[in-house]
This record gives structure tokens, sequence and C-alpha cells, in this order.
């Protein structure tokens, strides 16, 4: 939202809406308010006179009937799933990512206690394996799934004792 004074003799303050949503062109100009009116008052008497608007106090933002979803608030006592995008559980269902990141942890955990059989990956197979793990961890910023994949990626492109780091060549 704008607000825009007036030039001139008729000593309106006119607010103007616009739509917070990316991207949205829609805008509105409610009537003017009067001069006297401080810009917080000036604000909520155009919210007031916009039918179908909506405000989202927690982002400071407004929206257009079009976009009214976005001002919602979740209840509080939902628990936001993060859906793995491959991952499916028996039944076909997306596996919640930081429930599968406890679950990759813990496998982790029992391969490296049994000691099992495993092939070692080249030099170009860990660096490409790390250059993935790099953006999973991009993608999956603050979340449990992506700081698994930048500690791996760390892990496969820390160097042994004595040799370069490969990262520095990336």
């Amino acid at each position: 939202m704008t607000i825009e004074l007036s030039r001139g003799g008729g000593g309106q303050r006119r607010v103007v809406l616009s739509c917070d949503a990316a991207g949205c062109p829609v805008r509105l100009e409610p009537p003017a308010a009067e001069q006297w009116r401080s810009d917080a008052d000036a604000r909520s008497r155009a919210r007031d006179q916009a039918a179908g608007w909506t405000r989202n106090p927690d982002r400071d933002s407004d929206y257009c009937p079009g976009h009214a979803e976005f001002s919602t608030r979740p209840p509080v006592n939902v628990v936001f799933t993060l859906p793995t995008a491959t991952i499916r559980n028996q039944v076909g269902d997306p596996l919640n990512r930081d429930e599968y990141a406890v679950q990759l942890r813990i496998r982790l955990a029992e391969r490296s206690l049994t000691g099992g059989e495993h092939r070692m990956l080249t030099a170009a197979e860990a660096d490409v394996v790390a250059r993935l793990l790099d953006e999973l961890a991009g993608v999956y910023r603050g979340e449990k799934l992506g700081a698994l994949a930048r500690e791996l990626s760390t892990l496969l492109t820390t160097a042994p004792m004595g040799a370069t780091d490969r990262r520095a060549n990336r």
C-alpha cells in the first residue's frame, strides 16, 4: 500500500492499495481521506473501504480479492509437512523430509557400525555427488534434509591429510 499526499487546494490524502502477491498488478484507490488523518488512520480507513481486500499483519501485506487466501494464517495446531519429491512409503505417499532425514542419519550410523562392504567413489564421482548434494542443501536450506546434504557434501570434498581441497577447483 502506498500513501500519496495530494498537492493543491483539496487537502485530501490519497491512499492506493496495491496487491502484494508476486506479479499482481491490481491496484485500488478508495475515496480519499481527510488531510488531518494520520498515515495509519488513512491506511486503516482505506482498507475498511476496499471490499474483498484482505491483510496479513505478520507480513505487513495487502491482497486483492483474487489473492485473498495469501493473507490467511494456518491454524496454530497445524503441523506443516514437508513432502519428499520422489521418496514414497509403502502406500505410495510422500515421506516428510524431516523424518526422512532422520531415517537417513540412522542408516548412516548403522552402516558405519557394521562396516558393511562398500565401493569407493572415484574423485570425479565424489565431486559430482558433492555438487548434487550442495544443490540439494541449497534447495532445502534451513531444513534437516538440507543440513544432512551439506554435511555429506563436506565429507565428500574434505581432502585427506596432505592433499588439496577439491572444492577449490569448483
